[in-house]
């Protein structure tokens, strides 16, 4: 996946990116579940080199959003798609949605979870000396 990606990206798609990064932090710090379904969703670097590389990921980010994830993407190298939403129990249908579509589009198993997202950010939970 890594062989994918531009040896150059051209200072628009940059700016944009950046931008989009900015947007993606501040929806986090501030809850916005439609902007940061937004942000993820508008990367014009990674993801159009590697969603071509997935097979079905570009019907299965068609899925999420038609269910309503406010935003669908990539994560990491490609192994997980992630979509944005705001209720557990429709999270799990768009999960079921994604998981069908990369079934019959792309035919390859998968599988969904439904995670809240973690606004605290990292801690230490707990600690033992030795």
């Amino acid at each position: 996946m890594r062989a994918a990606l531009p040896a150059e990206i051209g200072m628009p798609h940059h700016v944009w990116n950046c931008s989009q990064a900015g947007a993606l932090v501040a929806s986090v710090l501030q809850g916005d579940l439609p902007a940061l379904g937004k942000a993820l969703s508008s990367d014009k670097i990674v993801e159009p080199r590697r969603a071509p590389l997935i097979p079905g990921m570009e019907a299965v980010k068609r899925a999420a959003l038609d269910a309503g994830a406010f935003g669908c993407t990539i994560s990491g190298a490609g192994p997980t798609a992630v979509a944005v939403i705001d209720d557990e129990r429709r999270g799990m249908e768009i999960g079921d949605s994604m998981v069908d579509t990369f079934f019959k589009e792309g035919n390859l198993k998968a599988c969904a979870n439904v995670k809240r997202l973690d606004r605290v950010g990292a801690r230490l939970i707990s600690s033992t000396r030795i």
